[in-house]
C-alpha cells in the first residue's frame, strides 16, 4: 500500500465535533439578533447569513484575517479558554459612514490602528452581539461574558497556539449587493467538548417578533381571496341496477330538507334554507356551523 499517511490522533477535521449541528441552531438564532443590531447602524435592512461552523487550526484561520481587523477576545465562564470576535476595517469604516449619513462608499484610508470613533463603533457591536450571543445559550447553559482584550490584527490577539483546534461560526453581512464582510467568532474546541452534550440537544426555535405591518397587509391581501361555495339540496341514493338503466326521461324522487348545509371547500359552515331574492335563487342562513372546541 502506497497512500498510507502519519495521523495525529485529536487533530484534523475528521474529528469533527458532533456538536456542529447544535451549533449551527444557535447560529441562525443569533444571525437574527445580528440582523437587528446592525440594521439600525447601517440605516437599512442588511442581510445575514449564518454559515455552518466547521473546525480549523488557530494558523489557518489566522492566515485569512487581514492584518487591520478588529479582534476582541472575551471569556465566556464557564467555558474554558477565550473566544474571538472579529470584524474587518472596512466593515467597521462603512458602517461608520452609514452611521453619519454616508451610502457606504467612503475610501477606506492606510492605516495602522481604527480611529476613535471607529473604537467606539467596534466595542458597541462587538459588546452588544456577545450580550446576544448569551442569550441564545442561555436556553442551555448560562454565561458570564467579559472582555479580556481587544487589539488590531492577529497577530497581537494570541489566544490560542498555532495548531491548536478551533470552531469557526461565521456570518457574512451585506447590505449592497456589491459589499459582504465576515464576523468571525472562534471558540476552542477543547472549551465545547466539555459541553457538548448540551449543545447537541435540541435547540429551542426562535420565534421572531411579530411586524404589525406585515400582518395587516397579508390581513388585507387574504380578505380578497374568493372560495366556491355550495350547498346539496338532496343526495338520492341509487343501486348500482337502478344507475346503469338509467335513461333520458326519467324521474329520481329527492326530499329536500328543511335545512341545507353551505359548503365551502369540505367544510359547512352553515345552515340555511332556499328561497328567491329578486328573481333570482337565494341561501338564507339560519344558522352557523360550530365544531366541537371551536
Amino acid at each position: 500500500m502506497t497512500d498510507i499517511q502519519a495521523y495525529a490522533f485529536g487533530r484534523g477535521e475528521t474529528q469533527a465535533p458532533l456538536m456542529l449541528s447544535g451549533l449551527d441552531r444557535l447560529g441562525e438564532k443569533l444571525g437574527r439578533r445580528l440582523r437587528a443590531l446592525i440594521e439600525p447602524i447601517a440605516g437599512v435592512r442588511p442581510h445575514v447569513v449564518a454559515q455552518d461552523a466547521r473546525g480549523l487550526e488557530f494558523a489557518a484561520w489566522g492566515a485569512e484575517v487581514p492584518a487591520s481587523a478588529s479582534i476582541s477576545a472575551y471569556r465566556l465562564a464557564p467555558l474554558k479558554g477565550q473566544i474571538l470576535l472579529r470584524m474587518d476595517a472596512v466593515m467597521i469604516s462603512t458602517l461608520v459612514d452609514c452611521f453619519y449619513g454616508g451610502i457606504g462608499n467612503r475610501a477606506l484610508p492606510p492605516r495602522g490602528e481604527f480611529t476613535p470613533t471607529e473604537d467606539r463603533l467596534i466595542a458597541r457591536i462587538a459588546d452588544a452581539f456577545i450580550a446576544r450571543l448569551v442569550e441564545c445559550w442561555g436556553d442551555m447553559i448560562g454565561l458570564d461574558a467579559g472582555l479580556v482584550v481587544r487589539e488590531t490584527g492577529i497577530g497581537f490577539a494570541s489566544a490560542a497556539q498555532p495548531g491548536e483546534q478551533m470552531v469557526l461560526q461565521r456570518f457574512l453581512i451585506s447590505i449592497t449587493r456589491d459589499q459582504e464582510w465576515p464576523i468571525d467568532l472562534l471558540f476552542p474546541l477543547a472549551s465545547l467538548r466539555a459541553v457538548e452534550p448540551l449543545i447537541g440537544s435540541r435547540v429551542p426555535l426562535d420565534a421572531e417578533h411579530a411586524d404589525p405591518v406585515w400582518q395587516t397587509r397579508i390581513a388585507a391581501r387574504m380578505r380578497d381571496i374568493r372560495l366556491p361555495a355550495r350547498t346539496v339540496l338532496a343526495r338520492p341514493n341509487l343501486s348500482l341496477a337502478e344507475l346503469m338503466q338509467l335513461k333520458a326521461g326519467d324521474i329520481i324522487p329527492v326530499t329536500i330538507n328543511r335545512s341545507l348545509p353551505l359548503i365551502v371547500g369540505d367544510r359547512v359552515v352553515a345552515h340555511g334554507s332556499i328561497g328567491e331574492q329578486d328573481g333570482r335563487a337565494a341561501f338564507q342562513i339560519e344558522k352557523l356551523a360550530q365544531e366541537p372546541g371551536q
